[in-house]
Protein backbone atom coordinates (compact mmCIF):
# COMPACT_ATOMS: atom_id res chain seq x y z
CA UNK A 1 0.00 0.00 0.00
CA UNK A 2 2.95 2.56 0.47
CA UNK A 3 4.42 1.42 -2.17
CA UNK A 4 1.42 2.41 -4.41
CA UNK A 5 1.53 6.02 -2.30
CA UNK A 6 5.04 6.83 -2.80
CA UNK A 7 4.67 5.58 -6.83
CA UNK A 8 1.84 8.53 -7.17
CA UNK A 9 3.77 11.11 -5.61
CA UNK A 10 6.75 10.49 -7.73
CA UNK A 11 4.26 10.40 -10.91
CA UNK A 12 3.21 14.00 -9.96
CA UNK A 13 4.21 16.94 -11.35
CA UNK A 14 5.70 19.72 -9.36
CA UNK A 15 7.56 18.57 -6.93
CA UNK A 16 11.30 19.01 -5.78
CA UNK A 17 11.15 15.71 -3.71
CA UNK A 18 9.08 12.90 -2.38
CA UNK A 19 10.27 11.62 1.14
CA UNK A 20 8.90 9.08 3.23
CA UNK A 21 9.09 9.39 6.81
CA UNK A 22 8.62 6.69 9.32
CA UNK A 23 9.52 5.63 12.98
CA UNK A 24 9.61 2.20 12.11
CA UNK A 25 12.75 -0.44 11.19
CA UNK A 26 10.59 -2.20 8.91
CA UNK A 27 9.11 0.32 6.73
CA UNK A 28 12.65 2.19 6.20
CA UNK A 29 13.79 -0.96 5.23
CA UNK A 30 10.89 -1.89 2.31
CA UNK A 31 11.63 1.29 1.10
CA UNK A 32 14.84 1.09 0.43
CA UNK A 33 14.13 -1.57 -2.12
CA UNK A 34 11.68 0.83 -4.15
CA UNK A 35 14.78 3.38 -4.10
CA UNK A 36 12.38 6.02 -1.99
CA UNK A 37 14.09 9.00 -0.16
CA UNK A 38 13.16 7.44 3.66
CA UNK A 39 14.22 9.43 6.99
CA UNK A 40 13.66 8.13 10.39
CA UNK A 41 11.72 10.48 12.46
CA UNK A 42 10.96 10.11 16.39
CA UNK A 43 8.24 7.74 17.79
CA UNK A 44 7.31 10.37 19.98
CA UNK A 45 5.79 12.63 17.43
CA UNK A 46 1.93 12.15 18.42
CA UNK A 47 0.40 12.92 14.42
CA UNK A 48 1.68 13.03 10.66
CA UNK A 49 1.52 16.34 10.20
CA UNK A 50 3.78 16.82 13.57
CA UNK A 51 6.50 14.33 11.64
CA UNK A 52 6.26 16.68 8.49
CA UNK A 53 6.98 19.22 10.57
CA UNK A 54 9.76 17.91 12.27
CA UNK A 55 11.01 16.97 9.08
CA UNK A 56 10.96 20.11 7.30
CA UNK A 57 12.65 22.23 10.38
CA UNK A 58 15.13 19.34 10.40
CA UNK A 59 16.03 18.66 6.52
CA UNK A 60 13.68 21.34 4.15
CA UNK A 61 14.14 24.46 5.60
CA UNK A 62 13.91 26.72 2.57
CA UNK A 63 10.82 24.90 1.40
CA UNK A 64 7.63 27.16 0.74
CA UNK A 65 4.77 24.73 0.38
CA UNK A 66 4.87 21.02 1.65
CA UNK A 67 2.44 18.08 0.91
CA UNK A 68 1.24 15.74 3.68
CA UNK A 69 0.43 12.77 2.10
CA UNK A 70 -0.42 9.53 4.29
CA UNK A 71 0.07 5.93 3.30
CA UNK A 72 -3.60 4.97 4.04
CA UNK A 73 -4.74 6.35 0.42
CA UNK A 74 -3.75 3.61 -2.05
CA UNK A 75 -5.66 4.78 -4.70
CA UNK A 76 -4.58 8.87 -4.98
CA UNK A 77 -3.72 9.56 -8.10
CA UNK A 78 -1.42 12.05 -9.43
CA UNK A 79 -3.28 14.60 -10.39
CA UNK A 80 -4.87 15.09 -7.02
CA UNK A 81 -1.58 15.95 -5.70
CA UNK A 82 -0.76 18.62 -8.30
CA UNK A 83 -4.33 20.08 -8.21
CA UNK A 84 -3.53 21.05 -4.36
CA UNK A 85 -0.27 22.64 -5.66
CA UNK A 86 -1.76 24.78 -7.55
CA UNK A 87 -4.81 25.58 -5.00
CA UNK A 88 -2.32 26.94 -2.83
CA UNK A 89 0.08 28.51 -5.50
CA UNK A 90 -3.23 30.76 -7.00
CA UNK A 91 -4.77 31.70 -3.51
CA UNK A 92 -2.71 33.40 -1.64
CA UNK A 93 -4.89 34.00 1.03
CA UNK A 94 -5.34 29.89 1.95
CA UNK A 95 -2.90 28.16 4.24
CA UNK A 96 -3.65 25.07 3.53
CA UNK A 97 -5.37 23.17 0.43
CA UNK A 98 -7.00 19.86 1.03
CA UNK A 99 -9.12 17.85 -0.72
CA UNK A 100 -13.22 17.22 -0.41
CA UNK A 101 -15.63 14.77 -2.19
CA UNK A 102 -19.67 14.26 -2.35
CA UNK A 103 -20.38 11.37 0.09
CA UNK A 104 -21.49 8.58 -1.39
CA UNK A 105 -24.10 6.79 0.98
CA UNK A 106 -25.83 7.71 4.13
CA UNK A 107 -23.50 4.89 5.77
CA UNK A 108 -20.60 7.35 4.87
CA UNK A 109 -22.12 10.07 6.33
CA UNK A 110 -23.41 8.44 9.71
CA UNK A 111 -19.29 6.39 10.03
CA UNK A 112 -16.80 8.28 12.35
CA UNK A 113 -14.36 6.92 10.25
CA UNK A 114 -15.32 9.50 7.56
CA UNK A 115 -14.19 13.07 8.35
CA UNK A 116 -17.21 15.53 6.77
CA UNK A 117 -17.03 18.73 6.18
CA UNK A 118 -18.84 22.08 6.08
CA UNK A 119 -17.55 24.97 4.10
CA UNK A 120 -18.20 28.47 3.62
CA UNK A 121 -19.78 29.63 0.07
CA UNK A 122 -16.13 30.93 -0.45
CA UNK A 123 -15.06 27.78 -0.43
CA UNK A 124 -13.39 27.66 2.70
CA UNK A 125 -13.63 24.83 5.44
CA UNK A 126 -16.05 25.70 8.36
CA UNK A 127 -15.69 22.84 10.32
CA UNK A 128 -14.37 19.08 10.36
CA UNK A 129 -16.52 16.37 12.19
CA UNK A 130 -16.87 12.64 12.57
CA UNK A 131 -20.49 13.58 13.41
CA UNK A 132 -22.80 14.17 10.45
CA UNK A 133 -22.53 17.78 10.13
CA UNK A 134 -25.06 19.20 8.92
CA UNK A 135 -27.44 17.66 11.41
CA UNK A 136 -31.10 18.04 9.71
CA UNK A 137 -32.86 18.80 12.54
CA UNK A 138 -36.31 16.69 11.75
CA UNK A 139 -34.63 13.49 10.04
CA UNK A 140 -30.64 13.51 11.49
CA UNK A 141 -29.67 13.23 8.15
CA UNK A 142 -30.76 14.60 5.12
CA UNK A 143 -30.22 14.57 1.32
CA UNK A 144 -27.31 13.55 0.48
CA UNK A 145 -26.22 16.30 -1.31
CA UNK A 146 -25.57 18.54 1.76
CA UNK A 147 -22.87 16.46 2.75
CA UNK A 148 -19.28 16.58 1.43
CA UNK A 149 -16.41 14.16 2.84
CA UNK A 150 -13.31 15.37 4.04
CA UNK A 151 -9.98 13.62 2.54
CA UNK A 152 -6.96 13.27 4.59
CA UNK A 153 -4.10 15.08 2.07
CA UNK A 154 -3.10 18.38 2.66
CA UNK A 155 -0.87 21.09 0.98
CA UNK A 156 0.37 23.61 4.03
CA UNK A 157 2.73 26.97 3.57
CA UNK A 158 5.52 26.59 5.53
CA UNK A 159 4.46 29.01 7.84
CA UNK A 160 1.19 27.00 8.68
CA UNK A 161 2.95 23.93 9.23
CA UNK A 162 5.78 25.65 11.61
CA UNK A 163 2.32 26.76 13.33
CA UNK A 164 0.88 23.51 13.90
CA UNK A 165 4.34 22.44 15.68
CA UNK A 166 4.36 25.37 17.99
CA UNK A 167 0.60 25.01 19.16
CA UNK A 168 -0.61 22.49 21.99
CA UNK A 169 -2.65 20.04 20.55
CA UNK A 170 -6.22 21.33 20.72
CA UNK A 171 -9.09 20.11 23.35
CA UNK A 172 -11.77 19.15 20.47
CA UNK A 173 -8.72 18.22 18.37
CA UNK A 174 -8.12 15.55 20.86
CA UNK A 175 -11.83 14.80 21.11
CA UNK A 176 -12.45 13.99 17.90
CA UNK A 177 -9.05 12.87 16.82
CA UNK A 178 -8.59 15.01 13.37
CA UNK A 179 -5.66 17.13 14.13
CA UNK A 180 -6.48 19.89 11.04
CA UNK A 181 -9.09 21.15 13.93
CA UNK A 182 -6.05 22.69 15.73
CA UNK A 183 -4.92 24.79 13.03
CA UNK A 184 -8.53 25.62 11.92
CA UNK A 185 -9.67 26.39 15.82
CA UNK A 186 -6.43 28.67 15.74
CA UNK A 187 -7.51 30.99 12.84
CA UNK A 188 -6.00 29.05 9.90
CA UNK A 189 -7.17 29.21 6.33
CA UNK A 190 -8.06 26.21 4.70
CA UNK A 191 -8.95 25.99 0.91
CA UNK A 192 -11.15 23.01 0.25
CA UNK A 193 -10.49 21.40 -3.45
CA UNK A 194 -13.39 18.95 -4.49
CA UNK A 195 -12.61 16.03 -6.44
CA UNK A 196 -14.29 13.26 -8.49
CA UNK A 197 -11.42 10.65 -7.68
CA UNK A 198 -12.39 7.41 -6.24
CA UNK A 199 -10.77 7.47 -3.05
CA UNK A 200 -10.89 4.31 -0.30
CA UNK A 201 -8.88 5.08 2.41
CA UNK A 202 -7.95 2.47 4.76
CA UNK A 203 -8.72 2.94 8.34
CA UNK A 204 -9.84 -0.59 9.01
CA UNK A 205 -9.36 -4.51 7.45
CA UNK A 206 -12.50 -3.74 5.69
CA UNK A 207 -11.95 -0.83 3.73
CA UNK A 208 -8.45 -3.01 3.07
CA UNK A 209 -10.72 -5.70 1.04
CA UNK A 210 -12.49 -2.47 -0.67
CA UNK A 211 -9.38 -1.46 -2.31
CA UNK A 212 -8.19 -5.05 -3.25
CA UNK A 213 -11.83 -5.65 -4.72
CA UNK A 214 -11.77 -2.24 -6.50
CA UNK A 215 -8.22 -2.94 -7.69
CA UNK A 216 -9.87 -6.56 -9.04
CA UNK A 217 -12.29 -4.79 -10.80
CA UNK A 218 -10.25 -2.69 -12.93
CA UNK A 219 -8.23 -5.05 -13.65
CA UNK A 220 -11.18 -6.48 -15.60
CA UNK A 221 -11.97 -3.80 -17.64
Amino acid sequence: MLERVWRAATAANGFDAVVILTDDERIATACMQWGADCRMTPASLPSGTDRVAYAVSRWFRDVEIVLNLQADEPLVPSQLLESLLDALTNHPFADVATPIASVASIEEVRSPTVCKVLCRHDGTALLFSRAPIPFDRRHGIGALEHYRKHIGIYAYRRGALEQFAELPPDPIEVLESLEQLRLLRAGATFLCVPTDAELIAVDTPADADRVRAYLRRQAML
